[in-house]
């Protein structure tokens, strides 16, 4: 799913800031989507520009004005068509992975650094995931609390296959 069709997604029941969308974008889809905030805003005005959303800039005393984006009938169209349309397994693709492939260029120390700082990688995002637990449980629906579910799941299994090659590693002379 593309940037643009995760906001028509985010804009379906409500409006929304693009401060907004920003704060839902990092804790919701930063673990699957692969999107940056630098994403939202040019998705924004493309949406805006195709008509599926209108902007509205809320004038504010003691703030920075905010634009507040609001999907309109062709946009929640739009977005049912894509969520109801066939798609396909995408490939895993991971770091790790592409490069251990190579690892027998680098020495026991090298591949050791490198998957050691991989592995707190993942473990600051798994931090992250159960860190906002206690608010996904309290506001997303049954269907974004399983994605969620999913998410911890997928980061629970990394850390210990990630341990697993890292084991394996320090067998190696």
């Amino acid at each position: 799913m593309d940037v643009k069709t995760i906001l028509l997604g985010a804009l379906f029941d409500k409006s929304l800031s693009g401060y907004d969308l920003k704060k839902l974008f990092s804790r919701s889809f930063a673990f699957f989507s692969g999107f940056s905030y630098g994403s939202i805003y040019p998705a924004l005005k493309k949406l805006e520009k195709e008509g599926l959303i209108t902007m509205k800039l809320e004038i504010q005393e003691s703030a920075p004005n905010k634009k507040v984006y609001t999907i309109t009938q062709t946009g929640k169209q739009a977005f049912l068509n894509s969520l109801k349309s066939p798609f396909g397994f995408e490939r895993y693709k991971d770091a790790l992975l592409m490069r251990m492939f190579f690892f027998a260029h680098l020495s026991k120390k090298e591949r050791l650094e490198a998957a050691d700082g991989y592995l707190d990688q993942i473990k600051s995002v798994a931090g992250e995931l159960q860190a906002v637990q206690p608010d996904v449980e309290a506001k997303a629906d049954r269907f974004q609390f399983l994605c969620f579910q999913f998410g911890l799941r997928f980061s629970k299994d990394l850390i210990r296959n990630v341990e697993k090659v890292i084991s394996e590693l320090q067998k190696d002379e």
